[in-house]
């Protein structure tokens, strides 16, 4: 007889159990986390302008210093905040001319793989407009990605019986204060991400593949959420929200490598296990960049947390597995610093809040949401819903 702690799937698919999604709440609180989220970039920009620059800096040197010269003459560039908000309004720019974006893109063809941020600022846009119009429309992508993002982490922690209040954090994280501050498409992708989550945990299908393939299109380690998901689901609807996005993502990945030429420079993001994240601790004990420290201490405690509470057989445990990992090389540059540490722990660290706390204490993931342990490991028993 099966495990009565731990029943496989039932066939009624998972939406038989889940109470409808909260819409007007979830949209609410989203609001109001954004409009927090808002101020501090605004208070931010004020207090930082003269040293950091503005919501774009490429810096005197930079790779988009002709374009930003040409579009904003008005504009100074300090090499302090020089970063990659630029890149994404040069594809923004000339998205249909990709040898020109290049021009003023470091790596082309890595800069190229995650279009979407830009796209959608396009659309946005006056029609070869570029310049103020080009750039507010950045900004409304990016202000629409956390009022979306909080939507989607409250729409996930409802659908694993979680506190809708969660819509609050996500436009507060540091992560999407900073995507928000420097133009650039990491919440976005996490927002699509956990929409691709929330729908594939809910029976939609279909959605579930639009909001994923989005989400590697707009930052490419997105996948590993799929991937984590469909090692849990273990089923077709699983190893397709895998499947169409790295397919998509390769497709666009080969005809890139075909129509631009030169790659750029080497990839810098990643070297050996620990070594970042050891020198990282070095620059924030010596009093550095306080933020990217909460944001990643939080980050990979709340994941080890999430492990050790919640086990493997928790929707969301596998995934935040594979973002631990992935973050666990990342060298000094890129986790420990305020603009960059805050914004590559954004996944781990909204995926760890979710899965610690959904299911709360007292209530237990639906039947139709629990799986049967891969062969050697331990489900951690959990409680059997009950009616009434």
């Amino acid at each position: 007889m099966p495990d009565p702690v731990d029943p496989p799937a039932v066939a009624a698919g998972p939406t038989r159990e889940l109470a409808p999604l909260p819409w007007g709440r979830l949209v609410l609180v989203a609001v109001l986390g954004t409009l927090l989220g808002v101020s501090m970039v605004l208070l931010d920009l004020d207090r930082t302008r003269e040293i950091h620059g503005g919501l774009m800096q490429t810096g005197p040197q930079g790779p988009a210093a002709e374009l930003f010269a040409q579009d904003f003459p008005d504009q100074a560039q300090f090499r302090d905040g020089e970063h990659d908000g630029p890149m994404f309004y040069a594809i923004a720019r000339d998205p249909g001319d990709l040898d020109r974006a290049a021009e003023s893109l470091d790596r082309p063809r890595y800069r190229l793989q995650h279009p979407l941020f830009s796209w959608l600022a396009w659309l946005g846009a006056p029609v070869g407009g570029g310049g103020p119009p080009l750039a507010r429309s950045l900004f409304v992508v990016g202000l629409l990605s956390l009022v979306g993002g909080g939507v989607a982490m409250g729409a996930l922690s409802h659908t694993l019986r979680g506190p809708v209040w969660l819509a609050l954090l996500f436009p507060i994280l540091p992560g999407s204060i900073m995507s928000l501050r420097i133009t650039v498409a990491d919440a976005l992708g996490v927002a699509l991400m956990l929409a691709a989550l929330a729908a594939s945990l809910r029976g939609r299908t279909a959605w579930s593949l639009v909001f994923a393939v989005a989400a590697v299109l707009t930052k490419e380690p997105m996948v590993l959420a799929f991937a984590g998901l469909a090692l849990w689901r273990r089923d077709r609807p699983g190893w397709l929200l895998v499947g169409v996005p790295v397919a998509v993502a390769g497709g666009w990945a080969v005809f890139l490598r075909w129509r631009i030429e030169s790659p750029g420079g080497e990839v810098i993001e990643f070297g050996v296990p620990f070594a970042g994240l050891w020198e990282a601790a070095r620059h924030w004990v010596d009093g550095g960049s306080p933020l990217a420290m909460l944001a990643v201490v939080a980050a990979l405690v709340l994941a080890v947390v999430t492990l050790v509470r919640r086990g493997l057989a928790h929707p969301l445990s596998i995934p935040v597995a594979a973002f631990l990992v992935f973050v666990l090389p990342l060298t000094t540059t890129v986790v420990a610093l305020e603009r960059n540490g805050t914004r590559m722990t954004l996944p781990l660290l909204v995926l760890a809040i979710v899965a610690v706390a959904a299911p709360r204490r007292g209530t237990s993931l639906p039947r139709s949401m629990r799986r049967p342990p891969w062969p050697g490991w331990r489900a951690r028993p959990v409680d059997v819903p009950t009616a009434g």
